[in-house]
């Protein structure tokens, strides 16, 4: 009997301990964590000896706290942490106060990545720097004066470094590699160009190194020489190993520069011809360019009436409500008026997107819908629609749903070759098969669907290109849509 109760007196007495030992354990946690945002104040190189030692202190409780101790070593060592922490505190106020120089210089120099870019000239700069930090904890300010002023000097020069590290280091090295690559000997005018923008960069932060501006422009277009050089020697190297193997490596180059511009040509349907050189195709790819930009900004301003026309009948419905309350004949059909606009327009989105680029071009033209079938193949000379089509076809009777009360009109074009009676009777053949497609194979109304051919009178694209003749050989779909005024 005597045994148990001594079994539940020590039970008793080490569940009592727990709440100590784990108090014991959270005051270790909370002084480590404070030198942790100690560190964060930069108190380990402001108070560097007196941090190292509250470092110590709180290595020292978490060991006892480790290791189960009683509770008042642990509070002990936490005591002595806290304590040597404020002190630490005190010394870094006092060195941001007489030494607030070199303090902010050496900030200066970690924004700049100077430990990154200047190694040696860093380390030899914050050495010196702390020295100074810990003569002034010990209380030797002249000392300590002499030593910030030195490692001034140290930490600008560190500085300076780690701005053009920052700045022009990529393209230090890309110029290196071209350099170990003897790109000199094939692309030298490029290459002198990545170096000479180099150090026109190099000289903008010699002059003024907090102006970063145009160092970066001038080190962007030196990293740009540098890949370009890279690029041109390679090419060269190749076109030489060619004329060297008796291949025809110049002209094979030239092609190659005319390919992407001869598929440019073709895409914005051009004729450009390259017997007499580069420069005239490249003149009218410009002026085309030039052409199309203004119709962009023509369509833009388009697109602006019509919403400020639709904001002004927004506008206008609303004070209509304003004036007459309720439900007027007025304001009813203003409303219809503007869901009709909204509705046309997800509609001519929500069609457009169903088709692919070679399929079919889908615009509005004046109150009215077209789609422009591209992708639609009649066999040569005739009008019988191939089977290849039926995809197409689904997509414009799906189309053709979303407006199920438009009449639609099916116009037949072709390219300029042959005559113009036949490409005439050609294209009204071809409108009338697509009707009669809709009608026997959709189910659509022929009283609602009409066809015209108009042979080769309205052209969308040159005739001189492949392309071109491709585009002006289609079906034009022209729904005129009831209610969308």
């Amino acid at each position: 009997m005597s045994q148990l109760f001594a079994l539940i007196v020590v039970v008793f007495l080490s569940f009592g301990a727990l709440p100590a030992l784990a108090a014991g354990n959270l005051d270790a946690a909370a002084l480590a964590a404070a030198v942790e945002k100690g560190r964060a104040e930069q108190l380990d190189v402001l108070a560097p000896k007196t941090f190292a030692a509250a470092v110590q202190a709180s290595q020292n409780a978490t060991k006892e706290a480790e290791r189960g101790r009683g509770t008042e070593k642990i509070a002990a060592r936490v005591q002595e942490g806290e304590a040597t922490l404020q002190k630490a505190r005190t010394v870094a106020a006092n060195a941001r106060q007489t030494l607030g120089g070199v303090i902010k210089t050496r900030q200066d120099a970690l924004v700049a990545e100077a430990p990154k870019f200047s190694g040696e000239a860093w380390t030899k700069a914050n050495d010196r720097f702390l020295q100074a930090m810990r003569e002034n904890e010990s209380g030797d300010l002249p000392s300590a004066q002499k030593r910030a002023a030195e490692a001034e000097v140290l930490l600008r020069d560190a500085e300076l470094i780690g701005i053009k590290g920052g700045i022009l280091n990529e393209a230090r090295n890309l110029i290196a590699q071209a350099d170990e690559a003897k790109v000199e000997r094939f692309a030298p005018r490029t290459l002198q160009s990545a170096k000479r923008h180099l150090a026109e960069a190099e000289q903008e932060i010699q002059r003024n190194r907090y102006d970063v501006a145009q160092p970066r422009k001038l080190a962007a277009q030196a990293r740009y020489d540098a890949r370009h050089a890279t690029y041109l020697a390679a090419q060269i190297q190749r076109v030489m190993q060619q004329e060297k193997d008796d291949q025809a490596g110049i002209e094979a180059l030239i092609l190659s520069w005319e390919e992407p511009l001869q598929r440019i040509a073709d895409d914005m349907e051009l004729d450009i011809r390259f017997d007499e050189g580069h420069q005239a195709p490249m003149k009218e790819l410009g002026e085309y360019a030039q052409q199309r930009t203004a119709e962009v900004r023509r369509l833009k301003q388009e697109l602006q009436d019509r919403e400020e026309q639709i904001a002004a009948l927004n506008n206008q419905l609303k004070r209509v409500e304003s004036r007459l309350g309720g439900e007027s004949q007025e304001r009813i059909a203003l409303q219809r008026q503007v869901d009709a606009q909204a509705q046309l327009r997800a509609n001519i989105a929500a069609i457009e997107a169903s088709f692919t680029s070679d399929e079919a071009r889908v615009f509005r033209q004046g109150e009215h819908v077209v789609m422009s079938l591209l992708g639609i193949n009649f066999p040569s000379g005739r009008s019988t629609i191939d089977g290849s089509s039926a995809a197409l076809m689904k997509k414009v009777q799906q189309a053709l749903a979303r407006f199920p009360d438009a009449t639609v009109v099916v116009e037949g074009h072709t390219d300029a070759n042959g005559s113009d009676s036949a490409n005439l009777i050609l294209s009204q053949d071809r409108a009338d098969a697509v009707k009669q497609y809709l009608v026997s194979q959709f189910g659509a109304n022929a009283e609602k669907v009409s066809s015209i051919g108009y042979g080769e009178a309205r052209p969308v694209a040159t005739n001189e290109t492949a392309a071109g003749r491709a585009r002006n050989r289609r079906i034009d779909l022209v729904i005129h849509v009831q209610g969308s005024g």
